[in-house]
C-alpha cells in the first residue's frame, strides 16, 4: 500500500480494482497529503468502514522522525526511521523566497566517494518511490516545498525506477504539484541512465558530480569512475545536453589536498566548455574519519578565478548546515550526538 508513491492514475486504478468508483482514488491522494490526516479513517469524505479496514491492514505514515536538528542558518536535518528500522537523513534548506528539500535515494551509498560520509558504512538497500516522496512531504507539512534536489545519501541512477516514479509523483497536481524545472537530480555518472534520463525526464535538471576532470584523480575520489571512466560519462553527458537542449551542471567539491591545482582548473574549464555546462564549486565540508583538507577561503576564490580565466562558467556554493552535519557530503545516518562525539 505504497500510496505516497502513487500517481493519480495509479490511485484510481487501485480504487476500481477493489470495486470502488475511481473518484475514491482521487479522494485517497488528496487525503494522505493533508497534515491533519494520520490514518485512512481520517480521510475526508471516505466511507468510515473502508478507512477502518485499511487501517487494520496498513500503517499510513511511512516513517517517523527520530531526531531533528536546526542549524544556526535555518537549515533543518531530519533523521527518519522507516517501518523496517532503516535510518535516512533528509535536509530542509529554507531561504526567504524558496524552500528546498534535499532527499536521499538509498539507505547509505554504494559509490564510496573519498570525501563523502554517506558511503562510509556502505549501502543497505534502495528506497522505494513512496519513501523518497515521504521525505519531501515531511518537510512540506511545515512549510510549502518549492524545490527538491536528489543530492542526499545514495546514487539516484542506481535506484533509477524509484527515482523516476518519485519525480512523477512529486509533479502530481493532487499532491505537491512541483514543476519539473524545480527538481534537480545529481549523479556520479552512470552513462546508460544519463541517456535514458534525457528521454524520460528532459525537463528535470541534471547535475554530474565530477570532482576531477582527469581519470587518475577522479578514480581516487569517485570509485565509480573505475567502472565508467570519464570518456564514457562525458560522452553520455554530451548526448544528454544535445537531446534536452539545456545546460547541465558540473558539481566539483574543492579539496585542498587533491584537486585544486592550476592543471585541475584548466581541465575543469575545458570540460565545462565542451558540455556548455555550469560549474558549481563546493568547498569541502569536513567529515570525521576522512582525511581530506578543506580549502581556505582565499584558495577557493583563487581556484574559481582560474577556472573563469580558462573559460569556465563557475559559481561557489555557500555551505548550509555545517554545524549540524547537514552540508553537502556530511549525511551519514547518525545522530548529532554521535557526530559531535566523533569530532573530539
Amino acid at each position: 500500500m505504497d500510496v505516497y508513491g502513487w500517481t493519480r492514475a495509479q490511485a484510481e486504478a487501485w480504487a476500481t480494482s477493489i470495486g470502488l468508483p475511481a473518484y475514491r482514488g482521487e479522494q485517497l491522494l488528496r487525503g494522505v497529503y493533508r497534515a491533519d490526516v494520520r490514518c485512512f479513517a481520517e480521510i475526508p469524505g471516505w466511507p468510515r468502514e473502508l478507512g477502518q479496514r485499511l487501517d487494520a491492514a496498513y500503517r499510513l505514515p511511512l516513517a517517523e522522525e527520530v531526531e531533528q536538528h536546526v542549524s544556526s542558518d535555518g537549515t533543518t536535518k531530519s533523521l527518519l526511521r522507516y517501518q523496517d528500522g532503516a535510518l535516512v537523513e533528509c535536509v530542509s534548506i529554507p531561504t526567504p523566497d524558496r524552500h528546498t528539500v534535499c532527499v536521499s535515494t538509498q539507505v547509505g551509498c554504494p559509490v564510496g566517494c573519498s570525501f563523502c560520509a554517506s558511503g562510509l558504512a556502505g549501502v543497505e538497500r534502495n528506497l522505494r518511490a513512496a519513501e523518497i516522496v515521504w521525505q519531501v512531504l515531511h518537510h512540506h507539512r511545515r512549510r510549502r516545498v518549492t524545490h527538491v534536489v536528489f543530492m542526499g545519501s545514495g546514487e539516484p541512477f542506481l535506484n533509477y525506477d524509484a527515482v523516476i516514479q518519485a519525480i512523477r509523483v512529486l509533479g502530481e497536481p493532487l499532491g505537491l504539484g512541483l514543476g519539473r524545472r524545480r527538481i534537480t537530480v545529481s549523479t556520479s555518472g552512470v552513462p546508460m541512465r544519463i541517456r535514458q534520463f534525457a528521454r524520460d525526464e528532459p525537463q528535470v535538471t541534471l547535475a554530474l558530480s565530477l570532482h576531477a576532470a582527469d581519470d587518475a584523480t577522479r578514480s581516487r575520489l569517485v570509485p565509480l569512475n573505475r567502472r565508467w571512466p570519464l570518456a564514457e560519462v562525458l560522452a553520455a553527458m554530451r548526448d544528454y545536453a544535445s537531446q534536452v537542449g539545456r545546460r547541465p551542471t558540473l558539481e566539483y567539491v574543492l579539496l585542498a589536498d587533491a584537486n585544486m591545482s592550476r592543471v585541475h582548473a584548466e581541465q575543469l574549464a575545458a570540460t565545462a566548455r565542451a558540455l556548455h555546462a555550469h560549474i558549481n564549486l563546493i568547498p569541502y565540508n569536513p567529515v570525521a574519519d576522512l582525511a581530506h583538507v578543506p580549502p581556505e577561503r582565499r584558495a577557493v576564490a583563487a581556484f574559481a578565478s582560474m577556472v573563469r580565466r580558462y573559460g569556465g562558467h563557475a559559481t561557489v556554493r555557500r555551505p548550509r548546515g555545517c554545524d549540524i552535519a547537514a552540508a553537502c557530503g556530511q549525511l551519514r545516518r547518525q545522530s548529532l550526538a554521535l557526530f559531535e562525539t566523533s569530532q573530539h
